[in-house]
C-alpha cells in the first residue's frame, strides 16, 4: 500500500512540475501582450488542476497558494481586473512558492514553508486589483462629465465666432441577427472521452533509470557486434565460399542492423525537446533586466529541438551564466544604448537548431561586446598572460580568456556577475558534454555564444587511426574529409605548414607531434593520410600514420582524466577487442592553435 501510495505521490510531483514548467514562460508572455484570454485560460486550467491534484492528496499549503492565485487568473480572464506588474510580481512569487513546495514533497523531508505573507499579498493584490477597476469605472464618469462640460463652452463661444463644429455622429446600426448557436450532439462528449482515453494509452511514463539500463545494454550489444562483425571478416578472408562462414556473414549482418535500430530506437528514447531549458528564460530576463534597469526583449528559436536527456540536465547552468552575463556585462543601460544610436530597448536571441550530428545552441545579445583589449589588460593584471603574449595573441585566443578560472572584466562584483565563476562553468559543463564554446563578438554591434554538442553522448561514430604503434579513436562530427596526399603538396609558410585544398589554404599539424608520440620508422614518407578537421569555424589538417575507417564506438569514462587538461573524451573497445583512446580535437586544436602562434 506504501508503495503504491509512494506512486501516486511520484505521479502527482511530475505533473505538478511539468504544469508549471508550462505555466510559467506563459506569465512573462501575459506581461508583455497584457491581456490574453487563451494565455489566462492556459494559466487558469493549470492552477485549477494542480489545486485540485493536491487538495486530493492532502496538500492544503499547495491548495492555499493555487487557489488565491487561481482566483487572481480568474478576475483577470474575466476582465474584471486589469493586470498590473505588482500584480505580477505576487504571482510569480507564488509559482516559486508552489514549485519550492513541491520540491519539498519531492524529497519526502516534511518541511513546510510560511506561506502566510505570500497568501496575505495575493488576497491584498486580489482587493486592490477590484478597488482599481472601480476606481478605473469612476475615471471614465468623471471623463464624460468633463467632455460634456468642453461642449457646452464651446457651444456658447459659437455665437460669438463664425466657426462651425461639425460632430461626427456615427449612426448606430441595428444589431444583427446571431446565428443560434448550434446544439451540442450528446454524443460529443463521449467521443471527446474516447480521444483523451486514447491519448493516455499512447504515452507510458517509465523511470529514466529504466532507459538508462537499456540505454548501457545497448551499448553493450554494440561493442559485441563490432566485435563479431571483425571476426566473421577475418573468418571469410581465411575461408571464403565456406558454407558456415556464409552463413555466420549472414548473421552478423543482420545482427548489424537490428542493432542499428535498437541504438537509434533507445537514442529517441532518451531526446527531449529542448524547450524544458528555454522555457524558464523568459521569466529569467524579465526579473534580471527589471532589478537592472535595463529593458529587454527576449525571443527564442527551436524550442521544438530534441536533444538527449543528459544534455537537458546539464546545459541549463551553462546557458544561465550566459544569459545573465549578456543581461549585466552585454546589454547596455537604455541611456547608453540611445546615446550610441541603439534602441533603448536590448534584445536577446536564444535559438537551437541540429547541424549535422551536432546540436547548436546560440545566445545572442545586441550588447557594447568584449573589448579584446581589455580582456587583456585584465589578463596581464592578474598575471595570467606575459606582457609578449599579450603583443602577439590573437583576438580569439584573448577572448578565450574570460574562461579562465576566476577571470572577469568587471571591477566590481554583483550578485550577478563578477567573481570570474560563470564562464569557467560554461566551458566546463560544456566540455562534459563532449561540446565546445565559440564566442563570436563585435565592440558595440553584440556578442554570440555558439555551443556545439554531439547529438548522442555514449554512442558516436569514430575514425580509427593509428599514430606510431597505437590506435586512436576521432569523432567523425569533427572529421570533414579524409584526404592522401603527398609530402610534396604540404609548404612550409613562415614557419607554419600548410596545405592547400580546392584553393583554400589550411594549416597543417603532425597529430604524432601533437601527442608526443614517436612515428613508425617504415612509414610511406612519400606519402601522408590527413584528416581535415572543423571545430566551430576553424578548418584545419591533421596528419596521422594510418586511417583504419569509420566505427560505431561506446564511450566509457576513465576516471581521474579530464578532457580540458589532456584533449582525451575517454576509451572504447574496437572491433577486435582493442582498448583505445578517443581524441578531442576541439581541446587539442586550441592547444595547438596557441602553440603556434
Amino acid at each position: 500500500m506504501a508503495d503504491e501510495m509512494d506512486e501516486i505521490i511520484n505521479e502527482f510531483v511530475t505533473e505538478a512540475e511539468e504544469t508549471l514548467e508550462k505555466i510559467d514562460p506563459m506569465f512573462v508572455e501575459l506581461e508583455t501582450k497584457g491581456y490574453d484570454k487563451d494565455i489566462l485560460n492556459e494559466i487558469f486550467r493549470g492552477m485549477h488542476t494542480l489545486k485540485g491534484a493536491a487538495g486530493f492528496l492532502g496538500f492544503q499549503q499547495i491548495v492555499d497558494v493555487a487557489h488565491r492565485a487561481e482566483s487572481i487568473m480568474k478576475r483577470l480572464r474575466d476582465g474584471e481586473v486589469a493586470l498590473s506588474r505588482e500584480m505580477m510580481d505576487v504571482i510569480l512569487k507564488s509559482v516559486d512558492t508552489l514549485r519550492l513546495l513541491i520540491f519539498h514533497i519531492k524529497l519526502k523531508d516534511g518541511i513546510e514553508e510560511d506561506t502566510s505573507e505570500l497568501l496575505k499579498a495575493l488576497d491584498s493584490a486580489l482587493e486592490t486589483a477590484a478597488a482599481g477597476g472601480v476606481i478605473q469605472e469612476k475615471a471614465e464618469v468623471e471623463e464624460e462629465r468633463q467632455i460634456e462640460v468642453k461642449v457646452e463652452k464651446v457651444e456658447d463661444k459659437g455665437k460669438e465666432i463664425e466657426e462651425k463644429v461639425e460632430v461626427k455622429v456615427e449612426e448606430k446600426s441595428e444589431p444583427k441577427p446571431q446565428p443560434k448557436p448550434k446544439p451540442k450532439s450528446q454524443h460529443e462528449p463521449v467521443v471527446e472521452q474516447i480521444t483523451k482515453e486514447r491519448e493516455v494509452v499512447s504515452t507510458l511514463r517509465v523511470d529514466v533509470s529504466r532507459i538508462d539500463k537499456v540505454m548501457d545494454l545497448a551499448g553493450e550489444i554494440v561493442l559485441a557486434r563490432n566485435r563479431l562483425l571483425n571476426l566473421a571478416s577475418k573468418l571469410d578472408m581465411s575461408y571464403s565460399g565456406d558454407p558456415h562462414v556464409d552463413g555466420l556473414l549472414e548473421t552478423t549482418g543482420f545482427l548489424d542492423r537490428v542493432t542499428s535500430d535498437l541504438q537509434l530506437a533507445v537514442m529517441k528514447m532518451r531526446m527531449q525537446p529542448i524547450q524544458k531549458v528555454f522555457g524558464k528564460f523568459p521569466r529569467m530576463v524579465r526579473d534580471l533586466s527589471r532589478n537592472l534597469g535595463k529593458d529587454i526583449d527576449l525571443e527564442i528559436f527551436g524550442e521544438d529541438t530534441e536533444v538527449d536527456k543528459t544534455v537537458i540536465e546539464n546545459i541549463g547552468d551553462p546557458l544561465v551564466h550566459i544569459i545573465r552575463n549578456s543581461i549585466d556585462h552585454g546589454i547596455e543601460s537604455p541611456e547608453k544604448r540611445q546615446a550610441k544610436g541603439k534602441p533603448p530597448k536590448g534584445r536577446i536571441i536564444i535559438s537551437a537548431y541540429q547541424k549535422g550530428t551536432m546540436i547548436v545552441i546560440e545566445v545572442s545579445d545586441d550588447g557594447k561586446g568584449i573589448d579584446v583589449e581589455s580582456v587583456k589588460k585584465k589578463a596581464l593584471s592578474k598575471g595570467l598572460i606575459t606582457e609578449e603574449e599579450s603583443q602577439r595573441m590573437s583576438d580569439d585566443a584573448a577572448i578565450n580568456l574570460i574562461f579562465l578560472p576566476g577571470f572577469s572584466t568587471k571591477e566590481v562584483s554583483t550578485e550577478l556577475s563578477g567573481r570570474g565563476v560563470g564562464m569557467d562553468v560554461v566551458k566546463t559543463n560544456v566540455a562534459k558534454l563532449n561540446g565546445y564554446v565559440e564566442v563570436i563578438t563585435k565592440k558595440d554591434v553584440g556578442s554570440t555564444f555558439k555551443i556545439s554538442l554531439p547529438l548522442t553522448l555514449a554512442i558516436l561514430q569514430a575514425m580509427m587511426v593509428r599514430i606510431g604503434d597505437e590506435y586512436y579513436a576521432i569523432p567523425q562530427s569533427m572529421i570533414e574529409e579524409t584526404l592522401r596526399v603527398k609530402k610534396s603538396d604540404i609548404k612550409d609558410v613562415t614557419g607554419q605548414r600548410v596545405l592547400t585544398i580546392r584553393g583554400k589554404v589550411l594549416p597543417m599539424f603532425e597529430m604524432s607531434d601533437v601527442l608526443g608520440v614517436r612515428r613508425k620508422s617504415e612509414i610511406d614518407h612519400d606519402n601522408s593520410y590527413v584528416l581535415v578537421a572543423t571545430v566551430g569555424d576553424r578548418r584545419f589538417c591533421i596528419s596521422v600514420d594510418e586511417l583504419l575507417g569509420q566505427e560505431e564506438i561506446v564511450i566509457k569514462t576513465i576516471n581521474g582524466i579530464e578532457s580540458e587538461e589532456c584533449g582525451i573524451l575517454g576509451a572504447t573497445i574496437t572491433g577486435d577487442g582493442k582498448v583505445v583512446l578517443i581524441l578531442d580535437l576541439a581541446v587539442i586544436s586550441r592547444g595547438i592553435f596557441r602553440t603556434s602562434k
